[in-house]
């Protein structure tokens, strides 16, 4: 069992997680830490906790490719450093693999906040999360709720992550495992996502969105504005509905939908004129 984790300046998130895979109820595992060269407490933090690790100047795709060029266990999964496993994870999604033949296993994630940004951000990405549930397979709507948790084999089967793509990638991996027939599964058990937002890395993030998004609709041929579109103002709804005795919540999670939308819409226009 092989844990891949891209890192960039993550000393503030990692432990916790390190942390969290340490507690598993799962005792065999190895731990890759593909670091973007940080100068944070991120390798420090790794060391202490055993991890592999692997230094190369890449994006999510490229870290979590290496990682699996570098791993040994029959399953991978794909952590983010800013999420924490609830204690079964690891064991719920090997049982899957082993007893039911299963591929790949979505990991349901519940997004925490801690502030005032961050907690807008946690009940935005939790609402997105809803609406997927709801309306996903109705709708068209690009699905979010992703596998984490795969047969190693499998992923190299399909050949691995796209490289090229810094958006989309994990969505564009689910896409060719599906068509290539892998049976997938839920596991009962949660990951939890530590929101650490701020509305610089906001702004940066959704930057690198649009102009990344260019080059996963001309690899996939999906046409995805559309989906987004309906998405944001379906969660926008459901912020509304969920949040509406907390008004200042509601106008929180308005903000970061100009923020994300202002800020995609440039990368987007950015990208097409280069």
């Amino acid at each position: 069992m092989s844990i891949i984790i891209p890192t960039n300046n993550s000393g503030e998130a990692v432990e916790e997680c390190l942390r969290s895979i340490q507690g598993q109820d799962y005792p065999s595992y190895e731990v890759i830490i593909v670091d973007n060269f940080s100068n944070d407490d991120t390798l420090k933090m790794a060391r202490e906790f055993g991890a592999k690790i692997i230094r190369q100047k890449c994006n999510p795709a490229q870290a979590r490719n290496i990682g699996v060029d570098n791993s040994t266990g029959r399953y991978v999964l794909f952590l983010d450093s800013d999420q924490v496993l609830s204690p079964k994870v690891i064991e719920d999604c090997v049982e899957r693999g082993e007893n039911e033949k299963i591929g790949m296993v979505i990991i349901p994630e519940v997004f925490i906040g801690k502030g005032f940004l961050s907690s807008c951000s946690a009940t935005w990405k939790n609402c997105y999360e809803e609406v997927t549930r709801l309306y996903g397979d109705r709708r068209g709507i690009i699905y979010n709720l992703l596998p984490r948790f795969f047969l190693r084999e499998e992923i190299t089967r399909v050949g691995m992550l796209d490289n090229s793509l810094h958006w989309g990638e994990d969505y564009d991996l689910y896409r060719k495992l599906k068509k290539a027939n892998v049976r997938e599964a839920e596991s009962k058990s949660e990951i939890y996502h530590r929101e650490f937002t701020s509305f610089r890395d906001t702004m940066i993030k959704n930057l690198r969105y649009g102009k990344s998004m260019p080059v996963f609709m001309q690899q996939t041929g999906q046409r995805i504005f559309p989906s987004i579109v309906e998405h944001a103002l379906l969660t926008f709804r459901r912020v509304f509905k969920n949040s509406k005795n907390s008004p200042s919540l509601v106008i929180g999670c308005a903000v970061l939908l100009c923020i994300k939308s202002y800020s995609t819409m440039i990368g987007l226009l950015l990208a097409r004129a280069l």
